[in-house]
Formats: structure tokens, C-alpha cells, sequence
């Protein structure tokens, strides 16, 4: 078995263990009677300290082993799920669920881009593809099972089914033939072109965090219904994705199916039909994958000699303090319309950013 491989089997089971909660973190914390305010505080300070938990990670892989970080990753990410079940409704507490999921979280997201650049040795679009083929499976499966877990079991039980899942993802790991972490950190710049679409891209994070709220709020206020959304989701976005991979060229189309895929987005603000939206959700998923497969391929193509941790450390700081920022900003204006409004405006900013995915950071 092969690195791909490897990492192919670790991303399904770790995607399907950790999206269970993950989808339906801001629909959970609503429940609790937290104000859309709180929730966007939430995610300010999650993004933001998700920035140091990155920086931290990439440093102390030259003196832990990646498999330790990710198992103890596992284990963080689920108390803090227990947590938030046994917690009081204040905002001390939604800080401290902040700091333990955001702890869990990105020593997890950390490494996973880390295990995927070594483990994309030759950057084929094909294995991009795949990778994002494996993901969604597990999407469509966390999406079932976990509309089923929230609706009938404990998050006690949450908690203890993505422990368990999640160390048993990094099985495949423990033969991974490449070094992890074993590098001395150098600063590496990022090209411009590169950089304004790592930073705008940041929207379409944001408002897949809200949208599972949003249809909860406006839609249908069943959390099955948010779990059949993102079932439909994946299923359109795997079809999507093996044929987009093999036979157009994103390079040159990429600008006007973001244009199609804003227009949808728009059209699910406008729509509250339950039935509708589903039907929405199916293209929605093609445009979701679409952009998920030009965000991968700027994230892993660089060159052979590049840093990969200090590639990384500064992506990660990117990706991180971007997000919190819109986040901060979407606090303040406190109308979630209004912020998905916003972010599909600089979805739509994305497909006019040039690339070359020949030229490297």
C-alpha cells in the first residue's frame, strides 16, 4: 500500500469522526439558547487561536512523534464536545469550549495538510480528486449518522464514537513512508496571486460554517433535515468531482462555474422551500467541489525543495486570522443574511484571481 493510500483511508475515517460534530456545532450551541452574536464570538475566537495552536503544532513535530500529536488531537477534540454538553449557558463558558475544541481541531487540520503534501509526491490532479472523493464519502456518512446520534443518543456518546474512530484513522499512519516534522522551520514566501486567493477563499469556509444555522433558522428547524442537506451535498460533489478531475480543465473554466455556483448560493438565500433547497444543494455540491479541488491544488502544488513547515505555519496563519476577522466583523453586524450576502460577494472575487498552478510559492 502506497502513501495515497494511506492517506486516503486516514482522511475517510478521521473526516467521518470529526465532521459528525463539526457540522452541526453552530445548530447545537443555537439550541443552548446562545444568540447568533455568541456563535460568531465563538467561531472569532476558535479561528483565532486556532492560529497559535497551528504555529505551535508545526513546531514541536521535531520533538513528538505526528502520531501522539494526532492522537491526543482526537482525544481534546471529543472532551470538548462532552464539555459543551455538561456546560452552563455563559460566555465563560463558550470561551473555554472555544479554546478545547479549537486545541482539538487544529492540531488535527494542521497535520492533515502536512501527511497530504508528502503524500502527493507527484501532484496529480487524479489523486487531489481522490482525496476529495474519500472525503466526501465520509461527509455523506457523518451526515447520517450523525443526524442519528444528535437525535437519539447522548453527546456522551458523540464524544466517545469520534475518540474511538478517530485513533483507529491513524492505523494507516503508522506505516506512512515519508518523515514528518523533521526539518528546521524556514520562512517561505508565498506568491501574490496565491496569497489573495488563500485570503478570499476564506468566505466560502465562513459560510459553510453558518449555513447548517441558517437552514436550521429558515428552512426547516429539524437538525435530520441540516444532516439530508450535506448528505445531498456529498453525493452531487463526488460525481462532480471524479469527472471535473479527469476532463476540464479548471484553469481555464474555473471563473464562470464560480459565477454559476454564486448564483446558487443566492438563489438558496431567496428560497424557503424545503424541497427546493435540496434541489439547490444538489448543484450547490458541484460548486462546492469545484472549489474545493482549485483551493487543494494551491494549497499542495510546490516545489520539491520547498519548507513544508514553514510553508505551512504561514498558510495555517492565513487561513486562521482571516477567518477570524470575518468572523469579528460578521459579530458586529450580528445579521446572518447579511454575512452569507457578504461572503458569497468574495466567493464571486475568487474566480478573478489569476493563477498559474505551474508557477510555485
Amino acid at each position: 500500500m502506497n502513501n495515497i493510500k494511506r492517506y486516503n483511508i486516514f482522511i475517510l475515517l478521521s473526516t467521518l469522526s470529526r465532521n459528525i460534530p463539526e457540522v452541526y456545532s453552530a445548530v447545537l450551541l443555537y439550541k443552548m439558547n446562545y444568540s447568533l452574536k455568541d456563535i460568531l464570538l465563538f467561531f472569532t475566537v476558535l479561528y483565532l487561536l486556532g492560529a497559535l495552536t497551528s504555529v505551535i503544532t508545526i513546531y514541536i513535530l521535531n520533538k513528538i512523534k505526528s502520531k501522539y500529536i494526532l492522537i491526543l488531537s482526537s482525544i481534546i477534540f471529543s472532551l470538548s464536545f462532552y464539555y459543551m454538553s455538561i456546560m452552563p449557558k455563559t460566555t465563560k463558558s463558550l470561551l473555554i469550549f472555544s479554546i478545547i475544541y479549537s486545541i482539538g481541531s487544529y492540531t488535527y487540520h494542521t497535520l492533515r495538510h502536512y501527511y497530504a503534501i508528502k503524500a502527493l509526491e507527484d501532484n496529480k490532479k487524479e489523486n487531489i480528486g481522490n482525496i476529495l472523493i474519500f472525503t466526501n464519502i465520509a461527509i455523506i456518512l457523518s451526515s447520517l449518522i450523525g443526524g442519528y446520534i444528535q437525535s437519539k443518543l447522548s453527546t456522551f456518546a458523540l464524544a466517545l464514537f469520534v475518540v474511538i474512530l478517530s485513533i483507529v484513522s491513524f492505523i494507516p499512519l503508522f506505516k506512512f513512508e515519508a518523515s514528518i516534522g523533521k526539518e528546521k522551520i524556514k520562512y517561505q514566501k508565498i506568491e501574490k496571486n496565491k496569497l489573495k486567493f488563500f485570503i478570499l477563499e476564506q468566505a466560502k469556509v465562513i459560510n459553510l460554517s453558518l449555513q447548517p444555522l441558517y437552514l436550521y433558522l429558515f428552512v426547516n428547524s429539524k437538525i435530520t433535515y441540516v444532516g439530508i442537506y450535506n448528505v445531498i451535498l456529498g453525493i452531487s460533489s463526488c460525481i462532480f468531482i471524479y469527472f471535473f478531475t479527469r476532463k476540464v480543465n479548471d484553469k481555464k473554466y474555473f471563473k464562470y462555474l464560480n459565477i454559476i455556483f454564486c448564483l446558487f448560493l443566492l438563489l438558496k438565500l431567496n428560497i424557503y422551500n424545503k424541497y427546493l433547497i435540496l434541489i439547490i444543494g444538489l448543484f450547490e455540491g458541484l460548486g462546492i467541489k469545484m472549489f474545493e479541488i482549485v483551493s487543494s491544488e494551491n494549497i499542495y502544488n510546490i516545489k520539491k525543495d520547498t519548507n513544508i513547515g514553514g510553508y505551512l505555519l504561514l498558510v495555517e496563519l492565513i487561513f486562521c486570522i482571516t477567518r477570524s476577522i470575518m468572523c469579528l466583523i460578521g459579530y458586529l453586524i450580528n445579521n446572518i443574511k447579511i454575512i452569507l450576502y457578504l461572503t458569497i460577494v468574495l466567493i464571486f472575487l475568487v474566480g478573478f484571481v489569476k493563477r498559474d498552478i505551474n508557477k510555485d510559492c
